[in-house]
């Protein structure tokens, strides 16, 4: 009953089975229609493996690493202090004029208690994770645009690059200088 494996851990179709539902719900909300073609199916399952990829792998993966997203971070992040695309492109959270709005996010979380469905609580969770999970993905790229890493085929062509030396005249001819004809 597995559909996959990631880093050795195998994935069940119920666990699977459970992520497509709640990508097909999110959908369903940002959309507002149900799923009825293919191509958005294949989108919805490929959004839930890259999300079961995100926790068993690249989160793990990078906590190990030293990299860690906390909670201060996520009220920061829900608050606007920290600009995280999951919420300032996301147009549930605009206004008219197409810009983020603090006070939509606040409207939004007041609204969550009078939902009766609770589908809007699953959006919201789905948003939480989805700014937690890209502020990893940011600060994992940020390690590598900020370092300086070379590896060792690098290193050694730099050193062979820089160590070569060339005897060179140089003959200075003025621009104003007449030209032979």
């Amino acid at each position: 009953y597995d559909v996959g494996e990631i880093d050795g851990k195998a994935i069940s179709y119920t666990d699977f089975q459970a992520d497509v539902d709640k990508f097909t719900t999110i959908n369903e909300i940002m959309t507002g229609s149900s799923v009825s073609n293919e191509e958005t199916q294949i989108s919805i399952r490929n959004a839930a493996w890259q999300s079961l990829i995100d926790k068993h792998l690249f989160i793990r993966n990078a906590k190990a690493a030293g990299i860690n997203v906390g909670e201060e971070e996520i009220v920061d992040i829900l608050s606007g202090v920290i600009d995280s695309p999951v919420f300032t492109q996301n147009p549930v959270f605009c206004d008219e004029n197409g810009n983020f709005s603090k006070e939509m996010v606040l409207d939004f979380i007041n609204y969550l208690n009078s939902d009766e469905t609770g589908r809007l609580k699953i959006y919201w969770d789905y948003i939480q994770e989805s700014a937690k999970t890209q502020q990893f993905y940011s600060k994992y790229m940020s390690l590598f645009t900020q370092s300086n890493f070379k590896n060792p085929l690098m290193l050694v062509n730099e050193i062979a690059e820089n160590n070569n030396t060339f005897d060179v005249e140089f003959v200075m001819v003025p621009y104003t200088y007449p030209r032979d004809t």
